[in-house]
């Protein structure tokens, strides 16, 4: 009967031991790496890029960055403005409109990466600044062209009217919380993400950078 009693015992011993690098192996292996997995494919198919993936500061998926930027937001704008010039009290006038097309988003070349912590399981995600990609005129229209009595209108005018057109659009939609709307719309899609696979994220930009910028976009 002891020597029952103690191989029970020992069985039991072995299930708990067992048990443990089991649980152990879930906790500690598996689900840092499915969640990893996971996030990375939720990314990819939403974004079309992977970012980089770390799981306690060791790279476990290189980042792949087909594309070199990704818009996340657009916006289109009406903008109206007047040139004046004046000589001698004689002034010429162009007034002009333009449709603008805006987009905001990240560029890839900067650093955007997702770190797994284990303990407790948790997403961080590190976002570069959002910027404004591009601004692309749709459509113009003059709506003034008007000569002074001796200063006349000349096509250097009109170059630098739609140069003054293009500027206010640039700073319209800087001040129109285009980038705050970008930044939010890619952290709500993240954190739905890692949410889906059970876990929580919190989000960072890297040291110094701000959350968005406000770089001159491409021209279109």
């Amino acid at each position: 009967m002891r020597a029952k009693s103690l191989m029970a015992a020992g069985a039991a011993i072995g299930l708990v031991i067992v048990a443990g690098a089991i649980a152990f192996y879930v906790v500690a292996v598996k689900a840092p790496a499915d969640l990893a997995r996971n996030t990375a494919d939720g990314i990819r198919r939403f974004f079309n890029f992977t970012p980089q993936v770390r799981v306690n500061q060791i790279i476990v998926i290189e980042q792949n960055t087909p594309i070199l930027e990704v818009a996340t937001v657009s916006r289109e704008m009406l903008i109206d403005h007047t040139w004046q010039q004046s000589w001698l009290g004689s002034t010429k006038t162009i007034q002009i409109q333009g449709v603008f097309v805006a987009k905001a988003g990240f560029d890839l070349r900067e650093p955007f990466r997702i770190d797994i912590q284990k303990y407790p399981l948790r997403v961080v995600s590190w976002l570069p600044a959002a910027k404004l990609l591009s601004l692309e005129m749709k459509e113009y229209k003059l709506v003034k062209d008007e000569d002074g009595w001796w200063n006349k209108v000349t096509p250097q005018d009109r170059e630098d009217a739609v140069r003054q057109l293009r500027a206010e659009a640039i700073a319209r939609a800087e001040r129109s919380g285009l980038l705050e709307e970008s930044r939010t719309s890619v952290e709500a899609r993240i954190r739905e993400i890692v949410e889906r696979n059970g876990s929580s994220v919190s989000f960072r930009s890297p040291p110094g950078q701000p959350l968005s910028e406000q770089p001159a976009p491409r021209r279109q």
